[in-house]
Parts: C-alpha cells; structure tokens; sequence
C-alpha cells in the first residue's frame, strides 16, 4: 500500500477501489492479512442473509443510522456509536430495518479469503452465485 500521499481516508478506498456488492457500496480502506477494513452503506430495507465466515471475526462500528443483527437466536438493535462483533463460525444476519441510509466501518480478521470474495462478487446481481462463491471463499450463507 502506497502511503506517500498521506494517510487513507474513507472515500479515498484501497487503491481506488469501490465496489458495488448486491445494489450496497463497499470501499476497501486498508488492509493487511490479519485484519481488512471497510466502509459499508446498507439503504433501507438493505440486507445481508444469514451466513457465517468459517476462519474470521467481522466487527461492525455503526458511523450513521440503525442497524439490526441476529446473533444467536437474538436481535441486536444498534445506532451509531455501537459497536456489534459477529464472532466466527456463528450465523448471522444484518439488516436495515430504519427507512434512511446507514454507514458502518466493517472489520474482519483474519483477512483470509474476504477481499479476494468482495471483490468477485462486485457488480453481481445474482444472489445464487453470490451464495457459490461464498462457499469457494469460506463464507457458508444459511
């Protein structure tokens, strides 16, 4: 990663990039291949199907809005300022249930398979074959 013009911000993306994943705008901020970061925008009713990441931890920091999680059996209601882990290898599911837009930083460690994912699935309107590269990058939907 080249920081000779400054440090990254968001909007700025890992070496320009933005992706586009099922309709939501996802831009890769840093990473290293123990930890990937992401700025993630979820517009209402935007969702994510129960899955779970077979080899990493994902930590969402709500920026703007609401977001819902099901962990477990539970709903976690979280505003901005929240801070929600989804451990490995525990289904679940995010949702945007509030009506306007909201923003969150995305982390997940290890990085293993997730970027190389992320960016595969960038621009695929196709649920099924989201879901069967999920599988070939360690992620099992539910």
């Amino acid at each position: 990663m080249d920081f000779s013009k400054g440090p990254m911000t968001i909007g700025d993306g890992f070496q320009g990039q933005k992706w586009t994943i099922l309709g939501e705008p996802y831009v890769p901020l840093h990473m290293t291949p123990s930890s990937l970061l992401m700025h993630a925008e979820f517009g209402p009713d935007s969702f994510v199907p129960t899955h779970l990441h077979e080899t990493q931890d994902e930590t969402l920091y709500i920026l703007e809005g609401e977001m819902e999680f099901e962990l477990e059996g539970k709903t976690i209601k979280a505003a901005a300022g929240t801070t929600v882990t989804l451990p490995m290898g525990i289904p679940h599911a995010l949702h945007n249930r509030s009506g306007k837009t909201a923003r969150a930083l995305v982390f997940v460690s290890p990085t293993g398979k997730m970027y190389d994912y992320m960016a595969r699935i960038d621009g695929l309107s196709d649920p099924a074959e989201v879901v069967r590269l999920g599988a070939e990058h360690e992620i099992r939907f539910v």
